[in-house]
C-alpha cells in the first residue's frame, strides 16, 4: 500500500472515530467514569506494546527500534492519570469491569505484533493519537465544563500537552515500507471498529441503567 493511501485511510478513520466519540453522552458522569476505566485497561499495556514491538523488529532496523524505545519513556506511568481522574470523579475501578471490546482491542495488538508485523502497532497508535489531536481539545472543553480540571488530567495531557505525538507519528510514517503500510492500515481499521463498539456499549449501559432507575 502506498503511503498516500495509508494517509487517506488515517484521515478517514480518525475523523469517523472522532465524530463517534464526540457524539457520546459525556454529560453523563457514569459514561465518563466508565470511559476512564476502559482507558486505563488499555493504556496500562502501552509500554508493553512498545517494548514488544521494539524487541521483535529486525536487528538492523535501528530507526524504528529506537523510535519505539524513545516513545516508551514518554508513556511511563500514563496509566495512573485516568485512575486519578476516576478517583476525583468519586468512582472506583472495580465498579467498571473491562468490557469485551476493550479486552479485544488489547488482545488484537499483541496478535499483530507477535504474529504479523511489529510495526502494525502504529495503526492503533496513529488512530488514538490522531483522535486526541483533532478532537481532544473540543472534548476537553465539554468535560471541563461538566467535571472541572481535577477530573480531566488524562485528556488534557493527551489532547493538549502531547499534541506533538501525532506529528512525530507522521515523521515515523515516512520511514515505512509499502508492506508495513498494509499491516498498519489493517490494524487501524480493526481497532477503529472495536473502539467504536466499545463506546457504543458504554452508552447502551447508561441507557439501561437510566431505564431501570426510572
Amino acid at each position: 500500500m502506498e503511503k498516500k493511501k495509508l494517509a487517506t485511510i488515517m484521515d478517514r478513520e480518525i475523523k469517523a472515530l472522532g465524530d463517534k466519540i464526540m457524539d457520546c453522552p459525556w454529560d453523563n458522569p457514569d459514561f465518563y467514569k466508565n470511559w476512564l476505566a476502559q482507558t486505563y485497561y488499555l493504556i496500562r499495556h502501552t509500554t508493553k506494546f512498545l517494548a514488544l514491538s521494539a524487541a521483535r523488529l529486525p536487528v538492523d532496523d535501528r530507526d524504528h527500534h529506537y523510535a519505539m524505545l524513545h516513545h516508551i519513556q514518554e508513556e511511563l506511568n500514563h496509566d495512573f492519570m485516568p485512575l486519578k481522574d476516576l478517583e476525583n470523579m468519586g468512582g472506583k475501578l472495580e465498579q467498571y469491569p473491562e468490557l469485551p471490546e476493550t479486552e479485544m482491542i488489547r488482545q488484537l495488538q499483541y496478535y499483530w505484533i507477535e504474529f504479523e508485523n511489529p510495526l502494525s502497532l502504529c495503526g492503533y497508535a496513529f488512530l488514538l493519537e490522531g483522535a486526541a489531536k483533532f478532537h481532544g481539545p473540543k472534548l476537553l472543553e465539554v468535560l471541563e465544563k461538566h467535571y472541572g480540571k481535577k477530573a480531566t488530567v488524562h485528556l488534557r495531557v493527551h489532547a493538549v500537552v502531547d499534541q506533538d505525538h501525532y506529528e512525530e507519528g507522521q515523521k515515523f510514517l515516512e520511514l515505512l515500507s509499502e508492506k508495513d503500510c498494509d499491516y498498519i492500515a489493517k490494524n487501524m481499521l480493526q481497532s477503529a471498529v472495536l473502539y467504536s463498539r466499545m463506546v457504543e456499549r458504554m452508552a447502551e449501559q447508561c441507557k439501561t441503567k437510566a431505564r431501570k432507575a426510572a
